[in-house]
């Protein structure tokens, strides 16, 4: 017995319960502010007890690398903690704070709303971690990774803001020089793209390319909700994986490694355009992993991958942990990833599902892992969002690749009328969905908002999993069984 305890382990499992134990610290540590991990000796400790379980992998070490994932979660914790702490005491009053603007500012007829992050209080020069929102009057002349010092009323955050002000002045705006290089291509390039296609079709255009929802009409961004398509203008793995497959089809002629070089710097130089929000930062990684893991060769069991990208991104940021955007992202993408197959199995055995009933199980399999979170916090679910996305998704890389070449082709005359024409008509094409399935009020169903019993909806994917699984085992241990008696029968 002692021996089986003691025996070696491949340095994957220590990989992945590092991974388990950072998010399980993770939740506990923000539930119960959990704060006095902050010395670096606990890093440097954990740092070390690595190495050693690396060097020396043996089964007894697999909850030691559990409890070493808790103290690193513990630590990166303890700076957000401290820094909604240090907020907190400015709380109600009138102060002066610069901050840096955090994802795209999302400007509208009547204000700007946007993201600070890397605080400063006063005169302070000690930077605070944490973040504030802020609703300003409209002002366009605020881009993403400006500095901007800003003074009003600073009152109770919600979500992941540990503050929010309202209708603060802005008193000075600060641009990095030679500033943010990614956000000058991607506003040059839209602008190419602007100048062809009509609105309101390029607003959807750009959001579907570049993840761009300033130029998308309130109208049609409330129509994408109530179907249940938000989704598809939010740049994340979907559209990751379009750009990856293209670099991969033209570089892969040269060599693998250049296939995989490109790719992987595609996938960099998206999140750059895009900005590093919990979806794109969770597509992004997926992808490189993904990537390196296939041009060593070996496979990997999704729910390792997926541990791995969860527990990276927490440690980047850990209010991801009650960030709308990572948990619906991270959902769908189980949903994709385990649930799928689970259900495919299960209606199809060994043989892969064709195009359209693949494409059914897994709009379905996304659907049914993202609906606890979106009823809990959006209140309402279309019924028809499956039909929606069945029409929508299929079409979606024509799409983008159309308005990618309308900016690459603008100014060459044939080219870019063919090309903005053929855009322009596949995103009536989906603004006409989007709008027909969005007036089907009937099949919308409704209920308050922040109730807790949705989360029960999970027993469903749950039970699909164990059943997939445990006829998975079944069919093995048949296969097996059939295997025995035929070498016995061979032997009489």
């Amino acid at each position: 017995m002692f021996r089986l305890l003691i025996g070696k382990i491949h340095q994957s499992y220590f990989l992945v319960m590092v991974c388990f134990g950072v998010i399980f610290g993770m939740i506990f540590a923000l539930i119960f502010r959990i704060g006095f991990f902050s010395s670096w000796l606990w890093m440097l400790s954990s740092i070390l007890l690595l190495v050693l379980m690396y060097f020396f992998p043996r089964k007894i070490f697999l909850g030691l690398a559990f409890l070493v994932g808790i103290v690193i979660s513990f630590f990166r914790a303890s700076s957000e903690i401290y820094g909604g702490d240090y907020i907190s005491q400015f709380l109600n009053q009138t102060i002066l704070v610069s901050g840096v603007v955090s994802g795209e500012p999302e400007t509208d007829e009547k204000e700007t709303k946007m993201k600070l992050s890397d605080l400063k209080f006063g005169e302070e020069e000690i930077l605070v971690q944490g973040s504030i929102f802020i609703s300003a009057s409209r002002n366009e002349g605020i881009f993403r990774s400006d500095r901007i010092l800003v003074s009003g009323k600073l009152t109770e955050g919600f979500g992941i803001y540990s503050g929010y002000m309202y209708r603060p002045k802005i008193l000075k705006i600060f641009r990095p020089e030679p500033g943010d290089f990614s956000l000058k291509i991607r506003d040059w390039f839209s602008e190419r793209i602007r100048g062809l296609i009509p609105e309101p079709e390029v607003g959807l255009g750009l959001s579907y390319l570049l993840g761009l929802k300033n130029g998308l009409l309130d109208e049609i961004s409330e129509e994408l909700r109530i179907v249940g398509l938000v989704h598809i203008v939010v740049a994340s793995g979907t559209h990751l994986s379009i750009l990856v497959e293209v670099a991969r089809k033209v570089f892969g002629k040269i060599s693998r490694f250049s296939s995989l070089l490109f790719s992987e710097l595609f996938i960099l130089f998206f999140m750059a355009m895009v900005g590093f929000t919990p979806s794109i930062m969770r597509a992004g990684i997926m992808s490189a992993l993904s990537l390196l893991v296939g041009y060593t060769g070996r496979k990997f069991k999704p729910w390792r991958i997926i541990s791995i990208v969860m527990a990276m991104t927490l440690l980047i940021e850990p209010m991801n942990m009650i960030n709308l955007g990572w948990l619906l992202s991270f959902s769908a993408f189980i949903g994709i990833m385990v649930l799928g197959p689970k259900l495919s199995e299960f209606f199809y055995g060994d043989r892969k599902p064709k195009f359209i009933a693949s494409m059914i199980i897994t709009t379905v399999s996304a659907t049914l892992m993202t609906l606890p979170i979106s009823l809990y916090y959006f209140g309402s679910i279309s019924l028809v969002s499956i039909v929606a996305n069945l029409l929508i998704l299929p079409t979606l890389p024509c799409v983008m690749g159309a308005v990618f070449f309308v900016g690459v082709f603008s100014g060459v005359p044939i080219f870019q009328d063919t090309l903005s024409f053929f855009a322009t008509k596949m995103l009536d094409f989906h603004i006409s969905v989007v709008g027909f399935f969005s007036e089907m009020r009937s099949f919308l169903v409704e209920i308050p908002t922040g109730q807790s019993l949705v989360f029960l909806i999970y027993i469903i994917p749950g039970l699909m999993i164990i059943i997939g699984f445990l006829r998975r085992k079944m069919v093995k241990l048949r296969k097996e069984k059939l295997t025995l008696s035929g070498r016995e029968n061979v032997r009489t």
